[in-house]
């Protein structure tokens, strides 16, 4: 017979595992229907527990995600009109890596939009030892949108487009064979787990990304810097770089997670370096020295400001 003190651990666990999400307003419904998205939206129990998650335990790591959007959403409309895609995919990466670029899953997807190694190569994304594209924000955006609208050509179909993107065309295409039916809801349930709950959390994060000021929630962007980037066709050093910049190697390294080494040869396709908005004197006293023996063309490109965030 259990005693008191073995009885009251198992009381708690079952009530943990039995907890369900707190309870929404109604307004939430209501705006989450009203909200624009290019795919059928529904309010299910999953998408409930979702926004519920980013309202409740997953708060203050919302707030932080939050902080790292305001200064890569709108590298991330850039790329969505000009190759005419929907401007709600903007928070895919939201879900896809809460705006981490290291993130890494267990099956080796990696950075901003969760690239598969062999899908990134296949677009021509760098995956290499000096080099990973997928954690270039330029790069990866752009090869993304332009993997999300051969998709959207491929199936028709936003909401089935995404579900490819998630687990694979091959898969969507015989739950499509097997159902008999067009639509995301519909195979649903034909597709792996992981994609079931893939359009539900999408809907909740897009939800949160449009209505996180009526919940009360405050993008937490203090360790967010200004910052500028250059598109480099210079062969780059990065310690000397870091130097000029009176920067350390590792600060350097930290705002450009594709760069694996701390050289990097001189290349066709341009590198694009993120360097704190303070250290862009430094940067271009390095530059003007590098111009005696560098191609006229490769300055002009470093000296080329690709993209520059919002002050503040």
């Amino acid at each position: 017979m259990r005693t008191l003190h073995q009885i009251l651990p198992l009381l708690c666990l079952s009530a943990l595992l039995s907890a369900k999400p707190a309870e929404l307003s109604v307004e939430v419904p209501q705006r989450l229907l009203q909200q624009e998205v290019p795919f059928e939206a529904a309010y299910t129990p999953e998408v409930a527990e979702a926004i519920s998650r980013y309202l409740g335990r997953g708060r203050r790591a919302t707030e932080h995600m939050l902080g790292r959007a305001e200064h890569l959403l709108p590298l991330f409309e850039h790329y969505l009109k000009k190759h005419g895609a929907p401007d709600a995919l903007k928070y895919l990466p939201l879900l896809e890596s809460r705006l981490r670029p290291q993130a890494h899953s267990p099956a080796g997807a990696a950075g901003y939009w969760q690239f598969m190694p062999a899908t990134a190569r296949g677009f021509g994304l760098e995956v290499g030892a000096e080099i990973d594209e997928r954690l270039d924000p330029f790069y990866a955006t752009e090869t993304a949108v332009r993997y999300l609208v051969r998709l959207h050509q491929q199936f028709g179909d936003w909401g089935l487009a995404l579900a490819a993107y998630n687990c694979g065309p091959g898969r969507v295409r015989r739950a499509l064979r097997q159902s008999g039916c067009t639509d995301y809801w519909s195979i649903q349930h034909l597709l792996p787990r992981q994609t079931r709950l893939y359009i539900p959390r999408l809907i909740a994060t897009i939800y949160i990304g449009e209505h996180y000021r009526e919940h009360g929630l405050q993008p937490n962007a203090r360790q967010q810097q200004p910052v500028k980037a250059f598109r480099v066709l210079l062969g780059l050093d990065l310690e000397a770089i870091a130097q000029a910049c009176k920067l350390s190697t590792e600060n350097l390294l930290a705002l450009n997670p594709s760069l694996k080494t701390t050289w990097l040869p001189a290349r066709e396709k341009p590198y694009h370096l993120v360097l704190p908005a303070a250290a862009v004197p430094g940067f271009q006293d390095y530059i003007q020295k590098k111009a005696r023996t560098a191609r006229p063309d490769a300055v002009m490109a470093a000296q080329f400001t690709a993209w520059q965030p919002a002050e503040g």
